[in-house]
């Protein structure tokens, strides 16, 4: 691979034979590219693209402008990609422009690629998905577009990968669970759902990997902690009630599955209670009698 345009953190173009950065320091270079990738090998319209790096206040010279800024981007890629022959990556149309990229020449061409044959075998192989999964997550160099201010193409881009990226750390977090791998990413979990406080199912898993580390006490900490957070009560938090509820009712569920499903697996871990209490009395003492309905 030569080229590859990132955009999963600051907005660079990258060598991949040379093992070169390009960095774009104009605000209007990585606001068109942002742009530019929303529709990779396609044109995007000359008024979008305006809007895109002006708003509502365009310039007189809307035309003219537009064409001086593509030739800086033209320009940059010309230097991060020194050697390519052939068409040039950024053309321009009676529309628009277009930028010639591949789906694997892109960060996140290659995360979603990845992403999706993880989704493939994390139903049968969830040891196996663990490590494609951290690879795609390792191309995030921060937020998408980070230090780009975005228009609407590039916000509604920028929303969607980090939608994915939740996507890709939930599908990870329970790939590592069912693999009985809940001791590893405890720190994490504790990490992501501390940075993604809305997000439910990361508290969830949380619960279930302190669980079965035997730290019961400290999962209810997270309950009560995200219901701070987390709109509604009991009916708005369905995967954190149900959580509570099995811990109250030692459920078997919290049992950590096998670490591989041989003849030779080793047996659950078992879920340490707190010691003379049993969960539900434990929960009634920590929470001075309330139901648990009512936490």
């Amino acid at each position: 691979m030569t080229m590859q345009f990132r955009i999963l953190g600051p907005p660079e173009l990258y060598d991949g034979i040379r093992r070169l950065r390009t960095p774009l320091s104009a605000p209007k270079q990585r606001r068109l590219l942002g742009a530019l990738l929303t529709r990779p090998g396609e044109p995007v319209p000359r008024h979008e693209l305006v809007r895109e790096l002006w708003g509502a206040r365009s310039p007189v010279k809307t035309a003219n402008s537009l064409n001086a800024h593509a030739s800086l981007l033209r320009r940059a890629l010309g230097a991060a990609e020194p050697d390519r022959a052939g068409t040039p990556r950024l053309v321009a149309r009676d529309s628009g422009y277009l930028l010639h990229a591949r789906s694997d020449e892109t960060d996140f061409g290659l995360f979603r690629s990845a992403l999706e044959r993880a989704r493939g075998t994390a139903v049968r192989d969830p040891e196996g998905a663990c490590g494609p999964l951290r690879d795609a997550l390792g191309l995030w160099r921060g937020a998408a577009l980070e230090g780009a201010v975005h228009g609407p193409l590039a916000a509604r881009l920028a929303a969607r990968l980090e939608e994915e990226r939740e996507e890709a750390l939930e599908l990870l977090f329970d790939c590592a669970l069912r693999a009985g791998r809940h001791r590893e990413i405890v720190t994490e979990l504790e990490e992501v759902s501390a940075a993604h406080p809305l997000h439910e199912p990361f508290h969830d898993q949380l619960m279930l990997a302190l669980c079965r580390c035997g730290r019961e006490a400290e999962a209810i900490a997270v309950y009560r902690r995200a219901r701070r957070h987390l709109p509604g009560g009991a009916d708005r938090t369905p995967l954190l009630t149900a959580r509570l509820e099995q811990i109250g009712a030692r459920s078997a569920v919290l049992a950590a599955p096998p670490r591989d499903g041989g003849a030779h697996a080793r047996a659950a871990e078992p879920v340490e209670l707190p010691p003379v209490l049993s969960v539900a009395g434990y929960l009634q003492e920590l929470f001075n009698g309330k139901a648990l309905t009512a936490l």
